[in-house]
């Protein structure tokens, strides 16, 4: 980091104590920077991204600073190694480019991971991973008629995962390959 410099006239022996000081002030922010309240556009608390883990799942600190695991819900993307796995993970990281997020949720999943709908400003990043063809509507626990609709309209054009004929979903692929039954290390 670059600090200005020392004011005109400062004597020559104040010199090292301003750089000592500017040292230390810029070591209290740097430190508490990322403590402050995050924002969307509109205001409303937003959480930093720490990481994008794969198609589904995030990594972000909340407004509190606490490191919280996400599992986007309502959908299912492929695993990493699977066909689409790491395509998926790229398409979810660049749509959280801007490394802030708005979640809604509150449920827990069995691995203990957050259940939540991701927000940057009011575009729904849930929808838009199905609409573009990066995951499945879960339909065994979504009643939302505009996932299952954007997940059909993505297989039509086919984007994404249905550029291949039989995509095999990840429940499927997962039976197929016991060891992603287990969970992640954190």
């Amino acid at each position: 980091m670059k600090f200005p410099p020392p004011p005109r006239g400062l004597p020559r022996r104040l010199r090292a104590w301003y750089v000592v000081i500017a040292a230390l002030v810029s070591a209290v922010v740097a430190a508490t920077a990322p403590m402050c309240p995050v924002t969307d556009r509109q205001g409303r608390p937003a959480w930093r991204v720490e990481a994008v883990n794969d198609g589904d799942t995030v990594t972000c600190l909340d407004t509190e600073g606490r490191r919280v695991r996400i599992r986007v819900v309502s959908i299912d993307a492929p695993e990493l190694d699977q066909p689409g796995g790491t395509a998926a993970r790229a398409a979810l990281a660049a749509k959280l480019s801007g490394g802030r997020v708005r979640v809604e949720g509150d449920a827990r999943d069995q691995h203990g991971r957050l259940l939540g709908t991701l927000f940057v400003d009011d575009r729904n990043l849930n929808r838009e991973m199905v609409a573009d063809g990066w995951a499945w509507a879960f339909t065994g626990f979504t009643e939302d008629d505009e996932l299952i609709e954007a997940e059909s309209a993505a297989r039509r054009a086919r984007r994404g995962l249905w550029a291949d004929p039989q995509p095999l979903p990840p429940a499927q692929w997962r039976q197929l390959h016991p060891s992603h039954t287990q969970p992640r290390p954190r």
